[in-house]
């Protein structure tokens, strides 16, 4: 199955919200064009540390996911992208 420019469109749309990957709750931090990729961070994770361009330590930051939108073929989704799944959104308190 072939997705096209309008998969980017659907995902910016997930912006801020939940979702699930890999059984850990993420919140959508950002959907990157060029190339195309779905960036999540963990919900209450540890921070990790972050190198600096020379491999060498150099602070705490949120751990982040970078998945890339496409397959191989650059049509279909790709196989991490697979296992994403939108969190439900919480119920309202009396319904």
């Amino acid at each position: 199955m072939e997705h096209g420019p309008d998969i980017l469109a659907q995902l910016a749309g997930l912006a801020g919200r939940e979702v699930r990957y890999q059984g850990m709750l993420c919140t959508v931090v950002d959907v990157l064009r060029d190339p195309p990729m779905l960036v999540l961070r963990p919900v209450g994770a540890a921070p990790v540390i972050q190198a600096d361009n020379f491999g060498k330590p150099m602070r705490h930051a949120p751990q982040l996911f970078e998945l890339p939108v496409f397959g191989s073929d650059g049509r279909s989704l790709s196989a991490e992208l697979k296992l994403v799944s939108v969190a439900p959104d919480p119920t309202p308190a009396g319904d």
